[in-house]
């Protein structure tokens, strides 16, 4: 009997770029690889459309009226790319008059024509191209084990890539949750148009968008190669760590013990393990969890800050020749998460311990070759390493906390470019006229666009960070104004509010208790002035402070001084006219 749920049929390129435009392509970050194609996969791609080869079928699954990409999504990237001038095919851009869709958006202005300018004839040609297409009917509850099956059969993936493939376990999900806060490639929510991957995709400065993976700590101190990055050895790295940290009986490191961790294997020992890793993140909270994570990878980063030496040549000396160091790497991580987490201490001589752990990797690290690390060479190690470097800590006098605010503040940047409306940065409370003045129109705004991220719908959830500015242009005015030189991240110029601080209340403390009372006096819906007090706080970010405010939606459209807002992209606009204020109430009431 034929598969109801399965339809088979064909689309040219063209008629693909348009779902894309529509929206109606979607991807879910749960269960996709990340975005890893290389400039060279995607112009290969573009040549073979453009010789007529040809290319393996698209699987789309559609659920609840949207079309998730469940197979072939760094393929339809690739072509969008192509198409919207993101790269070329030697030397030429896909010429935006070739056909109607393009030349529409060429004509407004949203696409501008790159040249060398592609043949007519071969546009065309990639435009008509024709694809096999796949659509399924399903649902939430099965398109996991979908996924794992298309993924589990014949497909070029890593050892990584088909153990994640459709797992679902609260160890692989906070696996991946911590592996995309690191590489920086996080999104606002798992559900993404794919208009957005692009924004995110792991590339390298060949590729002028994305995240540049040639940044990642990892491969600057030759911990990963770019290559192990693009087959999830990375998640590897963090899954072997997590597992470290969250079983009594230390594991292998290895892939046997990952194959484990992942599902694999039905001895009652497998069981348990994997029970374990999950009343492990349950008990302690995978958020805290998390945190605690990232604040060991940046307490190792700050270790490297200002130096000459790479964690390799620093751990291992300069004469090594290992492409990669990844154990080495897993045992500093996880003796200083020991003394941190476990023995509630704080680092108290930075210094000291960066020089302490010089050519450890030939005294104290013992790493055997192959795929497997046995747990008591492994354990040795660790302890080995705690003995020696906890002379460069103390007991802390309460619970240690680490917000792991770099990472934190980094992430939200970049999901701003993928989910706008939830999203805004100001550079400040003053209006840079050279007043020193404290703007009260500047936080009446931002209490505004608060209002405005609540009434997006009833899940809503949006940031607001003060201290950054989002040209360069502004920071320059603020270097001039003040002295203060910004952080460029991705675009964004981080310059704090420590000046306006000092100007205004003397202490960061006490500019901070002015903000708060400032907030108190203003007429707007109790619930989320309420919310806003209870979640404002500041966030360092390598000796700046940023100002964080969360807003999660109240359940109830919100206003400010009688009147509603809402967001228009990265814009705050009023709602007055009574059919919009209508519409507004039963949009939210439908999300």
């Amino acid at each position: 009997m034929p598969n109801e749920n399965l339809d088979i049929d064909s689309r040219t390129t063209e008629q693909l770029y348009e779902w894309y435009l529509q929206g109606n392509l979607i991807v879910n970050r749960r269960y996709q690889r990340k975005l890893v194609w290389s400039l060279e996969e995607k112009t290969s791609l573009i040549s073979s459309m453009l010789q007529q080869y040809p290319i393996p079928l698209l699987l789309f699954v559609t659920i609840n009226e949207q079309r998730e990409i469940l197979d072939g999504m760094q393929r339809l990237e690739a072509i969008m790319s192509f198409i919207e001038q993101r790269f070329s095919l030697d030397g030429q851009y896909f010429d935006l008059d070739s056909i109607a869709l393009t030349k529409q958006l060429k004509d407004n202005g949203t696409l501008i024509q790159k040249e060398p300018i592609l043949s007519r004839d071969s546009s065309a040609i990639i435009a008509r191209y024709r694809f096999a297409i796949s659509e399924y009917s399903s649902t939430n509850e099965n398109i996991d084990e979908v996924f794992r099956r298309i993924n589990s059969n014949g497909k070029i993936l890593s050892k990584q890539e088909l153990r994640s493939a459709g797992t679902v376990s609260n160890f692989s999900e906070l696996v991946r949750s911590i592996s995309t806060s690191i590489r920086g490639d996080t999104s606002h929510s798992d559900i993404m148009n794919l208009q957005q991957m692009h924004k995110i995709s792991i590339s390298n400065d060949r590729l002028e968008y994305g995240v540049n993976i040639d940044n990642h700590f990892y491969i600057k101190h030759h911990i990963l190669t770019r290559r192990s990055i693009r087959d999830s050895d990375d998640e590897e790295l963090i899954a072997n760590i997590l597992a470290y940290i969250s079983l009594e009986e230390k594991p292998t490191s290895g892939s046997t013990s990952l194959d484990t961790f992942y599902g694999q294997g039905n001895s009652s020992h497998a069981h348990g393990v994997r029970q374990q890793l999950e009343s492990f993140i349950q008990t302690n909270n995978a958020a805290t969890i998390k945190q605690n994570f990232i604040a060991v990878y940046e307490l190792i980063t700050s270790l490297y800050d200002g130096k000459n030496d790479t964690f390799r040549s620093h751990i291992l000396g300069e004469d090594n020749s290992s492409q990669e160091c990844p154990r080495y790497y897993q045992a500093v991580f996880l003796s200083i998460y020991e003394l941190l987490f476990n023995q509630n201490m704080q680092l108290i001589d930075k210094e000291g311990l960066f020089s302490q752990l010089k050519n450890t990797g030939n005294t104290i690290i013992m790493v055997t070759d192959g795929g497997r690390w046995a747990a008591s060479t492994r354990e040795k190690s660790v302890n080995d390493l705690v003995a020696l470097i906890s002379r460069y800590f103390q007991p802390a006098p309460q619970k240690y906390v680490n917000h792991a605010w770099v990472t934190e503040i980094r992430n939200l940047l970049t999901n701003s470019r993928t989910e706008q409306p939830s999203y805004d940065f100001k550079q400040g409370f003053f209006n840079l006229s050279g007043k020193n003045e404290f703007d009260d129109e500047c936080l009446k705004g931002i209490l505004q666009t608060c209002v405005a991220i609540n009434n997006i719908g009833k899940s809503a959830k949006g940031y607001i960070l003060v201290g950054i500015a989002e040209n360069k242009l502004t920071a320059d005015r603020i270097q001039h104004l003040y002295g203060v030189n910004s952080i460029e991240f991705n675009g964004f110029y981080i310059n704090g509010i420590d000046h306006e601080a000092m100007l205004v209340s003397g202490s960061i403390d006490g500019y901070f208790m002015l903000i708060k009372q400032k907030i108190q006096g203003y007429n707007f819906t109790e619930t989320l002035k309420q919310q806003i007090l209870k979640n404002i706080e500041f966030c360092s970010y390598n000796g700046l402070h940023i100002l964080k405010i969360t807003i999660q939606s109240t359940g109830q459209i919100c206003d400010f001084e009688n009147m509603f807002y809402i967001r228009q992209g990265s814009s705050t606009d009023p709602v007055t006219d009574t059919q919009k204020i209508s519409a507004l109430f039963n949009s939210y009431m439908n999300s």
